[in-house]
């Protein structure tokens, strides 16, 4: 179990990971010139403008300011590129536009309240090729930021739209529509959930469950929607304070799973799930980040005493739903952690070096949760269902054991009556066919004006013969069999002016009905074939029958195969597909001394579709 989790952590950090194209001919801007401004349009060159690195976050880099901030990145073309160009903006907080030596080329939304929310969703502008000129260009990106979020620009890129858009495109996928995707599964999870809990209230675990499900697909909202009902401050209230509700059900919800009454713990759940609401609400902006992360952090010490209990009863207590757990929490809390640490920067101004800065990870692991929780409440609930289903069947059983034993002593009768009456109809139609349908087959051979008109009258003949020959018993004895094909291929290649060379040897003593009829109808056709294509004087037929496999070969010494890659008629893909309905194998190529050899490999145990 650690070690699927490892491997799926290696996943997700891979999927994660952020996009870099360094490649020439794509440009890659690490650093800017920056400018607090209130204008809509880029500043002039004359106001402050300060030089800064990318990724440039406000809380490290200015803690305390929100508002309109310019960037300025300066770039110098010799020639121009005429096809189309692109900005790419992987990650910014919290709306942004772009201009282009003065010309806008794209913005992510509303810049008034409520602002459109690009915090989690990668930006992507097509530039013309006509607006980059030969020598300097000026690229301007204006961002917004609001002292309820961490305004941030991470480095951009510019270059051709085809290299670009594959990037843009899969950050879109990992930040947008997977979220959209586990949201939407993770709520109907929640509503079936609630449902099952509402019919049993006394496994209050669901409840919680379907509650932190219901709940994180609502607060998850927050990872893709752009446009929102709420200005921000009011929205950031919300979104933070579903995800210490969601927080505090789904680990009530692990520790009802697992059968744990731990008060404390419990009381301390419920205390963030009321008091982290109320006192974000009631915070001053100030305020308002540090307060976020001491709550964040207070859920995380609420998962690793969650996950110490989980390892405590997984091994010491044999609770095979614990060590379930275990994993998917493992993973939760390791992602939490780093989340933390990215969400807390202003705390510890960036002091500690810490990988994939600029990716949350937490939102990826949470329906991991939901997935083992998932599996183990439709695993008790089948197992319930099955004990429920044993014991009915148990006392019926025992109740009717007598009247049982009568129904199936008059079932079994009446079942050796039908198979009679079965076969005696099946015996009655088969004399029929062959008395009736088969005389007037053999009267249309002699009475046939054309040699093809009696080859069709004689093969269907043949096939009326094998239907009722081969089509009674579950065996039949390989010399009888033999024998039949032997005096069929005698008979077809003596009256086609044919000599037959037949060797026949084997230790098998039956053949299946469905062998029987198969084999016979390849070696009537090969036979065919050889009398209508192969213009030749002599036919070997070789047939040798061990105890596991039959090996039949048909060879001529006519023409052979003109070209052994042509495509095949009708009648050799019918040969295929019986010998694929007998599990077998069939060659079709030229010999090694001229004309054409067929080789059929059948295994005689082999079942037949």
């Amino acid at each position: 179990m650690p070690r699927r989790f490892l491997l799926l952590l290696l996943l997700f950090v891979w999927l994660t990971g952020a996009v870099r194209a360094g490649e020439a001919p794509l440009l890659d801007f690490t650093q800017a010139d920056f400018v607090l401004a209130d204008s809509a349009t880029p500043p002039p060159d004359s106001a402050p403008w300060q030089t800064v690195t990318l990724p440039d976050q406000w809380r490290l880099s200015r803690p305390g300011v929100a508002g309109n901030g310019w960037y300025r990145l300066r770039l110098r073309i010799d020639r121009p590129d005429p096809g189309l160009q692109a900005v790419y903006l992987p990650k910014l907080v919290m709306n942004a536009a772009v201009f282009l030596n003065g010309e806008a080329i794209g913005d992510g939304g509303s810049f008034s309240e409520p602002i459109a929310r690009n915090w989690n969703r990668p930006l992507f502008f097509p530039v013309p090729g006509e607006l980059l000129r030969p020598g300097d260009n000026v690229l301007h990106v204006r961002l917004l930021g609001h002292a309820y979020t961490q305004a941030a620009l991470h480095p951009l890129q510019l270059g051709p739209e085809n290299l670009l858009r594959p990037a843009y495109e899969r950050a879109l996928f990992l930040n947008v529509t997977l979220n959209q995707t586990a949201g939407l599964l993770i709520a109907a999870i929640g509503v079936l959930t609630l449902n099952l809990w509402l019919r049993r209230r006394r496994d209050t675990a669901y409840g919680y469950f379907g509650l932190s499900a219901v709940v994180w697909s609502l607060q998850a909202t927050n990872l893709y929607l752009r446009e929102v009902p709420f200005d921000t401050a009011h929205w950031e209230i919300l979104s933070n304070s579903g995800f210490q509700i969601f927080s505090g059900f789904l680990l009530i919800s692990l520790l009802r799973f697992i059968g744990l009454q731990q008060r404390r713990l419990v009381g301390a759940l419920w205390f963030g799930i009321v008091a982290a609401p109320l006192s974000l609400w009631l915070a001053p902006a100030a305020w308002y980040l540090p307060l976020t992360a001491g709550w964040h952090f207070y859920t995380l010490l609420a998962a690793l005493a969650t996950l110490g209990l989980l390892l405590h009863t997984a091994w010491r207590g044999g609770n095979r739903d614990a060590r379930f757990l275990v994993g998917a929490m493992g993973l939760v809390v390791l992602f939490g952690l780093h989340d933390w640490l990215i969400h807390s920067q202003h705390i510890w101004q960036g002091r500690t070096a810490w990988p994939l800065t600029d990716v949350f990870l937490l939102h990826y692991s949470a329906p991991l949760v939901f997935l083992a929780l998932g599996l183990i409440m439709t695993g008790r609930y089948v197992s319930a269902l099955n004990e429920y289903e044993a014991l009915a069947d148990e006392l019926d059983r025992r109740v009717q054991d007598k009247h049982l034993q009568l129904q199936e002593s008059y079932a079994r009768m009446r079942e050796l009556e039908t198979e009679r009456a079965v076969t005696e109809e099946r015996e009655r139609i088969f004399r029929d066919l062959h008395d009736d349908v088969g005389a007037k087959l053999l009267s249309l051979v002699h009475r046939a004006h054309r040699p093809e008109d009696a080859d069709l009258a004689r093969s269907a003949l043949r096939d009326l013969r094998d239907v009722v020959s081969r089509t009674g018993a579950a065996s039949y004895a390989l010399d009888e069999l033999t024998a039949d094909w032997r005096s069929e291929c005698e008979q077809r290649l003596s009256e086609a002016g044919l000599r037959l060379d037949w060797q026949s040897d084997g230790a098998a003593e039956a053949l299946s009905q469905p062998q029987a009829l198969n084999i016979g109808r390849i070696l009537r056709e090969a036979i065919s074939n050889v009398i209508r294509h192969a213009g030749a004087t002599t036919v070997r037929i070789r047939l040798e029958a061990g105890e596991a496999t039959l090996l039949l070969s048909i060879a001529d010494d006519g023409r052979g195969l003109a070209n052994e890659q042509r495509p095949r008629g009708r009648g050799i893909r019918n040969m295929q597909a019986r010998t694929q309905r007998l599990g077998g194998e069939l060659q079709h190529r030229n010999g090694d001394g001229g004309g054409c050899r067929i080789a059929l490999r059948v295994p005689l145990a082999a079942p037949v579709n």
